[in-house]
């Protein structure tokens, strides 16, 4: 058993102008070994920039609205809302509303998680 406390988990900061946050929950750093999971904060106005991912993706709002597009349409999520991404989907996430988007994210399998991890060192 691992036990992840949320005040523990590491933070990586994207680089500016990003001003995006996300704690890093489990990956094959920390000790699992078929997924990564994390918690991210955007804050109001924040867009990620278009990308895929190797394996498949998915999230889940925690708190505000976000605008998640890809070439398959675009969707408004809210808090309870969640999205799957299959591979090499490449897609974006906005903070769509007025307030702080929260979410949770998990890859399998783990790897792309490894940018988040390499993006804070810059």
């Amino acid at each position: 058993m691992i036990v992840v406390k949320k005040d523990e988990a590491p933070v990586f900061p994207a680089p500016p102008p990003s001003r995006k946050v996300t704690k890093i929950l489990m990956d094959p750093v920390i000790g699992s070994k078929n997924l990564a999971m994390g918690f991210t904060v955007y804050p109001v106005g924040e867009k990620g920039a278009p990308h895929a991912h190797t394996g498949e993706e998915t999230i889940f709002i925690l708190k505000g609205k976000a605008r998640v597009s890809s070439a398959k349409g675009e969707h408004i999520l809210e808090a309870g809302d969640l999205v799957y991404l299959p591979p090499n989907e490449t897609h974006t996430l906005e903070n769509f509303g007025d307030e702080e988007l929260q979410f949770i994210w998990v890859y399998t399998p783990p790897g792309d998680e490894k940018v988040i991890r390499e993006r804070a060192k810059k």
